[in-house]
Parts: C-alpha cells; structure tokens; sequence
C-alpha cells in the first residue's frame, strides 16, 4: 500500500492543494488506479461508494493539464445532479493552484448561467447526461479537444436508462481519447459497457470488505406484497422515529407512498428526480430541519444525502443490486447514534434478499410484526443472527483483441 502521494510525483500546486485538504495518504483505488491512469491507459475502476474513487480520476487530469482556450479537456460524466455537483466541488477544490476552469452542467434548473460559464471558457466539464448532450446538439459545447472522458457510477446510469444519451454523448469524443469508467458495481452489463468504449483497459477492483455498521440493528420482515404499504404505516406508528427515510424502486412510488402516508398524518416529502433542484434543496432542508419526519426517495435522489440523525432507515422495495442495501442502511446510524434498518421482503423478493445475505457472508435477522407474516413464514423461526450489525432492539449500492471502442472523433456539431 502506498503511504503518501510523494510517488505519484504530482505537480506542486497539486501537492499543496491535498496538504491543505489534510489528504497525507491515498486510498487503495487511488493507489492501484492514479500510476496506470497517468501512463496513459484506458481503466476500469471498481471500488464502493465512500472509497476516493473521484481522485483516483482527478489527480491525473490535473496533472496532465495545461492552460488552453480551445474547450474542456476532460469532461466527467456522472448521473445525477447531486454527483455532478459532488465532483465538480472536489475539482474546484484540488485544481485551484493549477488554474482549472471547471463548469458544472446539469439539468431541472436555467441553462442560462451554464452556457454563459461555457462561452467565458471551460477545460474540466462536470455534467449529466441529458444536459451534455443537450448543449453538444446546440453546438453551445464541442468535444473535438476532449483528452479524459470519464464515466463515473456508470452502473448508475444503466440503472436509470442513460445508455443510449451516454452513447451519443461518447460517439462525440475524438478516438484518440482517454476513456475512465468507473463503479461501485462490476455485472456483466458493465463488462459489455467496457468493451464498447474503451480500448485494451486495465481493470482495477477493490472488494473490500463488506459488512454493516456495528450501530446499526437491521433485519427483513417477510410480508405479502399488497400489503407493504399497510405494513409501513404499522412500523411508523409502532416505532414512531424522529427521521425516517424511506427507500422505493421508481420516482411513481414515492408519490404514491408520500400521498398514502399524509393521509395518515404523517408529516412527508418526497424526493426523486421529478423535482426541480431548487425544489429538492427546499425539501432536503425542510426534513433536516424538521418540518417532515418521513423522506420517501429512489437511490437516485437519495444520492449526496448527508443528514446524521435518521434514526429509522425502511427499504419499502428491496435494493436491485445487493451493494446497495449496505449504502442505503449506512444512512443510519451515524455521528455516534444507533439506528434501525428494516426491508420489507415479499414473495417476489427472496432472490435479492438471498443475494444481500451472500454479500455479507451471514443470515439477515427477522423480524415478524403480528397481523403481517405471510402464510408461509408464519411458524417459522428466525435464522441465527449473524455478524455485522446490532442485535435489534426496541426503536423508536476489452478483451484485449483489437476491438475498437467507439467514437468518431471530433464529429459533434460547431466543432
């Protein structure tokens, strides 16, 4: 493992920026992923979320950079607004001795300010999908003078259908490109993703450890589909948390469930990619605050989310992929609290279930709450608790054969 950032030999105004950020040591993707990026190479890097995947991509553009009035130099892709604005804050921060121009592009909000930062000169592009492609078909932005591009939780932008906007948005970048691809995640979709885009790449995996928060106290309570929504009402009532934060499927969902829940008095504000970034920054500081007790949201919306004292985490549909169930109960639990995590689990769930309990290498506790057992689970007894969480008590995320990746070089219109 690397010790310090002194091998990497970056550029002193890097150096000083990571001395004044009190970053001393980087982390193992950063370790194993900076040298191959800075030779050069195409990379695949699959790390979890939290793990410093940002500037294992970052540092080596920053070092690469040199000043220039002929459009952004690297673009980073990323599928939401809320990672976008994530990463554009960290190149900001760790460009600024190098004289970094980053523009920062998303959609729900006025093009208006982004094309005029745009015009007045860009070299680091931070943008999401659907607005990038928007302002490459406007010619507002070319990305003929593109050296980095970089697809970031790139099994997040599958998950929510940006393949064909990502497509386009790559068939723009010029051949002679370098192509960075990175995930928490590495299924087979993004294995086909990878042959598709990037040419002989070096592939960098880090499998840490998986395992849950010693505070929190999590477990799967069994229960027919159509009564989900009754059994989430009892838990509420039952439990009666000061923040409680609500996982769905689809952005429909929480809809639903927000209408469902106030007619039963609760106080709650949904969050998907439906809403507005100034509506969802006013519903995030109304439940920081207080106002509401229940935040319904999809993984999406629900990405960027820093709030420390939810004390009660429900996934009303059971994560897609089994990393993600670690990230969403992560949610709780923090800054020296406990917190509880429950995942309502009906008949159409036992796979995905099956999958989170191979992930973290031991049984999920069960909970059973009277009235909502299905038929087949009642008289059954819950598993041995396993490791990795509280025990529950009361409660208030290219072949190397010649295939060439695609893009037509310098081909986006105004270029």
């Amino acid at each position: 493992m690397t010790e310090s950032f002194a091998p990497f030999e970056l550029r002193d105004e890097i150096q000083r920026a990571l001395d004044e950020a009190g970053y001393a040591t980087p982390t193992p993707i950063q370790a194993k992923a900076i040298p191959l990026v800075m030779q050069g190479h195409d990379l695949v890097g699959v790390a979890q979320t939290g793990t410093g995947k940002t500037l294992a991509f970052l540092l080596p553009i920053l070092q690469a950079f040199k000043p220039s009035a002929e459009g952004p130099q690297a673009v980073v892709v990323c599928p939401t607004r809320e990672l976008a604005i994530q990463v554009a804050g960290e190149a900001e921060k760790f460009g600024k001795h190098v004289g970094l121009r980053t523009v920062l592009a998303y959609g729900g909000t006025s093009s208006g300010q982004q094309k005029s930062e745009l015009v007045q000169g860009c070299d680091l592009l931070v943008a999401t999908p659907g607005r990038l492609l928007d302002f490459l078909n406007q010619t507002w932005v070319s990305m003929r003078r593109v050296r980095h591009l970089v697809l970031d939780e790139a099994d997040r932008m599958l998950d929510m259908g940006f393949i064909n906007d990502v497509d386009a948005i790559v068939r723009r970048a010029p051949m002679s490109r370098q192509t960075l691809l990175f995930s928490a995640t590495f299924p087979e979709e993004i294995r086909r993703l990878a042959e598709r885009y990037l040419l002989h790449p070096e592939i960098v995996r880090i499998d840490a450890a998986v395992r849950v928060k010693e505070s929190v106290a999590h477990a799967f309570i069994e229960v027919a589909g159509r009564r989900k929504v009754d059994l989430l009402i009892a838990l509420l009532d039952r439990d009666r948390p000061s923040k409680c934060l609500v996982f769905t499927a689809t952005r429909e969902m929480t809809t639903e469930l927000a209408r469902r829940l106030r007619s039963r008095n609760h106080e709650v504000v949904s969050l998907s990619s439906l809403l507005s970034q100034a509506n969802r920054e006013r519903a995030l500081a109304a439940f920081r605050s207080g106002v509401f007790d229940v935040l319904v949201a999809t993984d999406v919306a629900a990405r960027g989310l820093d709030i420390d004292d939810i004390d009660l985490v429900v996934n009303f549909d059971v994560p897609m992929h089994a990393e993600e169930y670690v990230h969403r109960i992560g949610r709780t639990g923090r800054a020296h609290r406990t917190g509880k995590a429950l995942t309502l689990v009906s008949e159409l769930d036992t796979r995905r279930a099956a999958q989170i309990e191979r992930l973290l290498g031991h049984a999920v506790a069960r909970e059973t709450v009277p009235g909502f057992a299905p038929a087949a689970a009642s008289g059954r007894s819950a598993p041995a608790r396993g490791g990795g969480g509280r025990r529950l008590g009361g409660g208030r995320d290219r072949p190397r054969g010649g295939r060439r990746r695609a893009g037509s070089g310098g081909s986006s219109p105004g270029s």
